[in-house]
């Protein structure tokens, strides 16, 4: 490390440490006696002080790659030289030696950073959008006006922001070429994306799944929405007990949002039309429950998947109330001895009058919207109970998955409404 006594040390050297060292005196100073305006403004100074700092970090890098720093360690390259010695993710560090190349060839963009009026994010946009400028414009001034155009917009944009009006820098900077050249780009994108769309699913062993997906915009905006129509219902703390849960109620209305959009995700699939679906071995892509009597009317036996899972008699049985049942009798040794009806417990007609009767979950103090909740037997539908409204609830997904729990119990309260209570 350069040290300040060292005059003969390269200027860059000095800097480095003596900003290394005020700005460590800087960081365990007390703050208390600072004015309110001063913490405000130099909290953006200090901003200014990393994008600059950033800057320096990115060009030494450049020149450390032109020295071959990396293959003079050992190293693969520079970067991961680099990424070692700092202990930085390699991704990450390569990622960054990719910028610090880039803005080699983006003099006003390094100059911006230089002086903290952009980020290092914001540098990373505007370069990689000017280096996948068209080769083969007639006028060479484009790149170079699009750069300009982009850190004007800098100024007062966010680096996501600007990435989307980055998209389409051709059209505002070459109107006569750009728009053209735009709809071509995002055609490809679509089809590149549509192309290179995948999905895999890993069970943990825990009991749950866990997956990761790329798909197109176009189709991840279809998706979101579709969850936000599950996830959607204002008050959250109405579909919570907070006392049975051992949660307080602002805890419950700041539930993590991926949460409720899992367990949208979770009631999206167990809502899709299987009817529409494509077929799969001569019949519908539909999972098949196999679950016995006593399971049914109220044992604790689990149900199987047809892909040899397992699930609590409870789930089964919360399923049954809107799946269409078979009943199967089996002989001893599993082979099928008789195979009924499917029956569909209730009718898209008898759902419309059940939702224009109760037009929300039946359960006490919550408001979900009818069209989001399940068709319940109050009187199971197993143990002889009749598929009509008088046996019909509206109950939400959470309170639908409370009534088949043993854990809990209910009481029907005058008006139509039930309460949960947690047994003890």
């Amino acid at each position: 490390m350069a040290k300040d006594s060292r005059h003969h040390a390269h200027t860059v050297c000095r800097a480095v440490a003596k900003s290394r060292k005020k700005t460590r005196q800087a960081a365990t100073a007390e703050l208390w006696s600072m004015s309110d305006e001063d913490v405000e403004a130099t909290l953006l100074e200090a901003e200014k002080l990393r994008a600059q700092a950033d800057a320096l970090a990115l060009r030494l890098v450049a020149e450390a790659d032109r020295r071959h720093a990396g293959e003079r360690a050992g190293a693969t390259d520079t970067a991961s030289w680099w990424a070692h010695r700092t202990r930085q993710e390699r991704r990450v560090a390569k990622g960054r030696a990719r910028l610090a190349e880039s803005l080699d060839r983006h003099e006003p963009t390094s100059a911006a950073l230089v002086e903290g009026a952009i980020s290092v994010d914001h540098a990373r946009v505007i370069t990689s959008c000017v280096d996948r400028l068209p080769q083969d414009l007639d006028d060479p001034t484009v790149p170079a006006r699009a750069e300009q155009h982009l850190l004007a917009e800098a100024q007062h944009l966010d680096p996501k922001t600007l990435a989307v009006l980055a998209k389409h820098v051709l059209t505002v900077v070459a109107p006569e070429i750009g728009e053209a050249r735009d709809a071509a780009a995002l055609e490809r994108e679509e089809r590149e994306a549509r192309a290179n769309a995948w999905l895999t699913m890993c069970p943990d062993g825990k009991g749950s799944v866990r997956g990761k997906f790329s798909i197109p915009e176009l189709h991840a905006a279809m998706l979101h929405k579709t969850l936000l129509a599950y996830a959607a219902p204002k008050h959250q703390a109405a579909t919570k007990d907070p006392e049975a849960d051992g949660e307080q109620v602002d805890q419950v209305e700041r539930r993590p949002s991926p949460e409720r959009m899992g367990d949208a995700f979770c009631e999206l699939l167990e809502r899709l039309p299987t009817d529409n679906l494509p077929k799969l071995g001569g019949l519908n892509a539909t999972v098949v429950v196999t679950l016995d009597l006593e399971s049914l009317v109220g044992g604790l036996a689990p149900g199987v998947l047809d892909d040899g899972g397992v699930i609590s008699a409870a789930t089964a049985r919360r399923l049954a109330c809107e799946a269409g049942l078979i009943p199967a009798v089996l002989g001893t040794r599993s082979e099928l001895l008789d195979l009924g009806r499917k029956t569909r417990l209730f009718s898209g007609a008898q759902r419309r009058g059940l939702n224009l009767t109760q037009p929300t979950c039946t359960a006490e103090g919550c408001d979900w919207p009818a069209h989001l909740c399940h068709a319940h037997h109050d009187h199971p539908w197993s143990s002889g109970g009749t598929t009509d409204l008088a046996n019909a609830r509206n109950l939400c997904p959470r309170h639908h998955a409370r009534i088949h729990d043993p854990a809990y119990e209910t009481t029907h309260l005058p008006g139509g409404k039930v309460a949960f209570h947690r047994r003890t």
